[in-house]
Order: structure tokens, then C-alpha cells, then sequence
């Protein structure tokens, strides 16, 4: 099944009240932020600053009562047009507090680095230079918080998890206005880790099995332990004059 066929019509009422409702909120919520957002008249999506979709819809299953699984897209058509995958979990006893669990977990997580990723702002601690068929680029990188789960007890919360793969990251990256990297490793408590390392939506291993070595590290045995993080990197305007420079060389 395809991430699209989610967004099709549900036979389940329930499901799409949920999800409509859903949708109203997270309207809400981004409004407040001051962007302007209106309704798709596709499917359930909404449109922020017209130019980012955002398409919802519960994933079907037989889950805890207390969880709201949902798959949100978010597509830009010019840089991201097969959208940008996340797997949100909103916790509560209620609809209106697994709702609400789970637009905060969104819009902290995944939307506001997505949103920063469309203005040059940067902050030069985190900026890095990297080689790309030739030419060297800046790239700005725009980073969620580092979001935990389970009971931490050891400093390991200190640590941001970008920088686990960092160094072996920069000359990964596309020669393109934006890439995305999606972080997350988690240990069970009888030891198993698992996670996933996504480089615009592709696996990458090598910074997986850095996640993974890095989990090996958590001295808090005995308890489930989950760590991860969104970044977007946008590269710098003042390159992408030269781009077209450095075509035009090639010619």
C-alpha cells in the first residue's frame, strides 16, 4: 500500500471524525503561529503560506485505547514533492488530549524546523561547508529539540543526537535547496534497539549504525529508552547564485 492510499476516504466514520477534527486543530494551532492556512479541497490536507500541504490520517490497527496513531505528510511541490513522511503518536485518555499530544508532538518535532528551513536565518555555530561535484557549499542547518522517551536516569539527555552522525553527514548531503534527516533509536528493555536513520526518506545505514552504537552506550538497563530528532538544512542562498556559475563553467 502506497503512503497515499492513507490518505484516501476511511469507511470507519469514526476515523474520519477523528482525523477532520484533527485537522481543525492543527489549523488552529499553526494560525496562532501567525501563517495563514486554509483547507485542501483535495483531500484531508491543509495548506500553510501556500506552499506547504499537510495531509493526515489515522493508521488503521488494533491499538492501546489510550494511543492515536497517525501518518502526516508534509509535501512542498517544488522541494519536497513526495512529501516528507512522520509516524506521530498522540498519548491520552481522551480524543481532545490524544488530539492535542499529537499535533505538539508534530508541529515541535517536525513542522516549525520545516517552516524555519523556507528563511536564510541560520545560526553560524551549527553552519558547515561541504564539496559536492567540485564546488564547495554552505549549508544551514534548522534542528528540532532533542525529544526523549522513558525513564532517563544517566546524563545521556545532555546529548543533541545530531551530533552522533554529524561528521559523517556533511558531504552526504544533495547539491539541493533543502535535505531532511529524520533520527531515532530506541532500546527496549531486554536490550533490543531498534530505529530508523532517513536521509531525504532513504535509509541511511552508516548513520544508523552510529545511532545504534551510541544507544549500546545507555547504562539505564531494564528500561524501554528512546531518543530523536528532525533536521532540515537549507543551503545558502549566497549559493545558489553560484550554482548557476558553476554550470555555465561546465559548458
Amino acid at each position: 500500500m502506497g503512503i497515499f492510499d492513507f490518505l484516501k476516504p476511511k469507511k470507519i466514520e469514526k476515523q474520519i471524525d477523528i482525523n477532520t477534527y484533527l485537522l481543525h486543530e492543527l489549523k488552529k494551532s499553526i494560525e496562532e503561529k501567525g501563517n495563514t492556512v486554509e483547507f485542501s479541497t483535495q483531500y484531508a490536507a491543509i495548506i500553510v503560506n501556500s506552499e506547504i500541504e499537510i495531509a493526515t490520517a489515522i493508521i488503521p490497527g488494533d491499538f492501546h485505547p489510550s494511543l492515536l496513531p497517525l501518518l502526516i505528510i508534509t509535501i512542498n511541490k517544488e522541494y519536497f514533492p513526495n512529501g516528507i513522511e512522520s509516524s506521530i503518536v498522540g498519548l491520552g485518555n481522551t480524543t481532545e488530549q490524544k488530539v492535542k499530544s499529537a499535533i505538539e508532538n508534530y508541529l515541535s518535532n517536525i513542522f516549525l524546523p520545516i517552516l524555519d528551513s523556507f528563511t536564510d536565518s541560520h545560526l553560524e555555530e551549527f553552519d558547515f561547508k561541504s564539496s559536492s561535484a567540485g564546488r564547495e557549499i554552505l549549508w544551514h542547518p534548522k534542528m528540532s529539540e532533542n525529544s526523549f522517551q522513558g525513564k532517563w536516569i544517566e546524563t545521556h539527555t545532555e546529548i543533541n543526537l545530531y551530533s552522533i552522525v554529524e561528521s559523517q553527514l556533511k558531504n552526504k548531503l544533495s547539491d539541493k535547496k533543502l535535505n531532511w534527516l529524520k533520527l531515532y533509536i530506541s532500546r527496549q528493555p531486554d536490550g533490543t534497539i531498534s530505529g530508523e536513520c532517513l536521509l531525504n526518506n532513504e535509509v541511511w545505514e552508516e548513520g544508523y549504525y552510529l545511532l545504534e552504537n551510541y544507544a549500546k552506550t545507555w547504562k539505564d538497563n531494564g528500561e524501554f529508552l528512546g531518543h530523536k530528532q528532525f533536521i532540515m538544512f537549507r543551503r545558502c542562498d549566497a549559493f545558489d547564485a553560484s550554482i548557476e556559475t558553476y554550470e555555465n563553467s561546465m559548458i
